[in-house]
């Protein structure tokens, strides 16, 4: 990056640290006013404002369509993700507009994705707040990451924001710990659900399509039809100006797809991309911004490296193959929760010619010698969903997954619903003195 482009990045990061801390301000004063609220308005917002997307997206669908004791609304600060959504029979409004502020003041319960300013971060005070997160950390995430380098006010602003989330949604037991050292939210307000998006893995969702390209959609599974679908999705690396293309002789995995009647469908982290050159025929790439979930369904399998969207894959139990060309790099900078190797159920490729070789075996149908090691990591880290059996060891986390709520169609949303209305219950008939509107930590 030249120094102009650093220059306007710190421009851009104080800016944003001075916009938190004044949110951080008017939410406290809200919550001082306790609004009244609706136990039965719900509001969602995902990854800042910016997307109808990840855990929120699916949840928000699953309860426009099953739950019509509820009303939920979804709130952007995009306008055209507002249209679109309108466009297709759903409500949903700007956040900052006078409706929008309105509903997150009245909303009883509001489901985020990143953290509260994925909505207007003040009005969000005093309602019971979700976090859905949006992955499992094998990456060290917030308080093991960045959090720990910021000025000691935002510190201490974000330290007391963690404690005004009721319910983080896990996949399971074994990154119980890992988020509650990352994100300091303990384990009694975590809930064993398995995450919504992952329903669309199993099948449609009505709905899904909504602000993604239905026609990209309905190209790859006639794709999935007469061939072998291989998905590559990367992690993105921001110290590094390199592409991930850049480590791809793409010709040559032309040629070697072409042999096996298979193509690959490469999408790229939204801050990366992927510039196919011409005279590719088992090469192709999907926008950067692509929801890759309802895709996932007809991959036969997945190459990634540090994406923690390999961990929801395995749920398809299908092989997976890891490009790591750079992984004690990566291992450095951004350091992980677990061991890496140890965690990746599929050969660990630090070459192309490795690549190659464990794609190789991919596709074959009767050499797949990964899936014990696919169950076990499975077992270890996703136990709360319900597509992995025998998954009983819950004693430390706050509640496990509700199954008998649980819809066909949707059982991880299902799971949701039920931890919150669970909780919203205990709430009701809890006597015990509320907590500390101004609790803070000492750092």
């Amino acid at each position: 990056m030249d120094l102009s482009g650093r220059v306007a990045e710190t421009v851009e990061s104080s800016a944003g640290h001075a916009s938190f801390l004044g949110q951080w301000a008017l939410y406290r004063a809200i919550e001082d006013l306790d609004p009244p609220r609706d136990e039965t308005l719900w509001v969602f917002g995902a990854q800042g404002g910016a997307a109808f997307a990840d855990n929120a997206k699916y949840l928000f669908l699953h309860v426009a369509a099953e739950r019509p004791d509820i009303r939920p609304v979804w709130l952007s600060k995009d306008p055209e993700v507002v249209r679109e959504l309108q466009r297709a029979g759903f409500e949903a409004y700007r956040c900052y507009s006078p409706r929008g502020l309105l509903l997150t003041l009245r909303a009883g319960v509001v489901f985020l994705t990143q953290g509260h300013r994925d909505l207007a971060m003040p009005a969000t005070a005093g309602a019971f707040a979700v976090l859905l997160w949006h992955g499992v950390p094998l990456k060290r995430i917030s308080w093991d990451a960045g959090f720990r380098e910021l000025p000691k006010p935002l510190r201490r602003a974000h330290a007391d924001m963690a404690d005004e989330f009721d319910l983080l949604t896990v996949p399971g037991e074994g990154v119980a710990d890992q988020f509650a050292s990352g994100l300091r939210i303990d384990r009694e307000r975590m809930a064993l659900t398995g995450y919504p998006r992952n329903d669309a893995l199993f099948g449609a969702i009505p709905g899904e399509t909504v602000g993604m390209d239905g026609a990209a959609l309905d190209r790859i599974r006639d794709l999935a039809d007469g061939q072998k679908l291989v998905f590559y999705l990367p992690t993105f690396r921001e110290w590094t100006d390199e592409s991930v293309a850049d480590r791809l002789d793409l010709p040559a995995l032309d040629s070697f797809l072409a042999e096996r009647d298979a193509t690959l469908v490469a999408k790229t982290h939204p801050r990366d991309s992927l510039d196919l050159p011409d005279g590719l025929s088992h090469v192709v790439a999907l926008p950067e911004a692509t929801d890759v979930y309802p895709f996932l369904r007809y991959a036969d399998a997945l190459v990634t490296d540090y994406s923690s969207v390999y961990f929801d894959y395995l749920l398809l139990d299908r092989p997976v193959v890891f490009y790591a060309y750079d992984r004690d790099e990566y291992r450095a900078r951004r350091g992980f929760y677990f061991d890496y190797e140890s965690v990746a159920p599929g050969p660990v490729a630090d070459s192309f010619e490795d690549l190659l070789a464990g794609l190789d075996g991919a596709l074959d149908p009767t050499a797949d010698s990964y899936a014990n090691a696919r169950a076990a990591v499975r077992a270890q880290l996703l136990g709360g969903d319900p597509a992995v059996p025998e998954s009983t060891d819950a004693s430390g986390v706050g509640e496990s997954r509700v199954v008998a709520d649980c819809a066909p169609a949707a059982p991880r949303s299902a799971a949701v619903v039920s931890a919150v209305r669970r909780r919203l219950a205990a709430s009701a008939t809890d006597e015990e003195k509320p907590r500390e509107s101004a609790r803070i930590r000492n750092l």
